[in-house]
């Protein structure tokens, strides 16, 4: 399949969106506890502690909040669409019910392999391009909620050039691998490179800090 799997939260998107930071979270060792051989299953979600508190956070702070994840077990034919649904649809409520502000905006996933050269897989930008499309357009219709499938536009990253400069300055990203800092990168955003084991915990109190400029990052 060509493009990236959406899917919508359930609440209203505020209306001053373009006046509200942004911030991308990879999902596995960020949110929850990763696995060798994917999540497969609901019942093999496991939140990391202090995520949902992490998330809640984000929340009242005002941030719009973006899950990208890369799971190419859908393209490798271990399972589909529905049944990412179906973790994703656990995440949301498992995080709810732990903080109740810990609501996430949408959930893009890149089903992709490595070799298939998309534009959606970290470290290519393509997932973030769409997030923020998605969430910073007031015209898109926010309240088709479920899971659809984006194309991605083709991107080229000048890998070698200076940073970018992000659309709003506190936008980030956390995730707990090269291939996170990479896509967060080529958009400017501010990085946050976190422990697998201990996920977003490890970030929060440094994105809330607005002086804080995130880690160095060399492609």
């Amino acid at each position: 399949m060509r493009g990236a799997y959406v899917q919508w939260s359930t609440h209203a998107l505020p209306q001053d969106v373009d006046a509200h930071p942004l911030v991308f979270l990879d999902r596995d060792g960020v949110l929850n506890l990763g696995r060798q051989g994917y999540v497969n299953s609901p019942e093999e979600l496991e939140l990391l502690p202090g995520a949902a508190v992490g998330v809640g956070a984000l929340r009242r702070a005002g941030y719009l909040i973006c899950v990208v994840t890369n799971q190419s077990a859908i393209s490798r034919g271990k399972w589909d669409h529905h049944r990412l649904t179906e973790i994703h649809t656990t995440l949301l409520d498992a995080l709810k019910f732990n903080d109740p502000d810990a609501s996430i905006d949408l959930i893009i996933t890149c089903p992709h392999k490595y070799e298939d050269g998309c534009q959606c897989r970290k470290p290519m930008p393509g997932m973030l391009l769409l997030g923020r499309s998605l969430l910073r357009d007031t015209a898109t219709p926010s309240l088709e909620h479920g899971s659809h499938i984006h194309e991605i536009p083709h991107f080229d990253v000048d890998w070698w050039g200076e940073k970018p400069v992000a659309a709003h300055p506190l936008d980030a990203m956390v995730g707990d691998r090269r291939s996170d800092m990479g896509a967060g990168w080529s958009q400017g955003l501010r990085l946050f490179r976190v422990n697998q084991y201990r996920g977003l915990t490890d970030a929060v109190e440094r994105i809330l800090d607005e002086s804080d400029i995130g880690d160095r990052f060399q492609p």
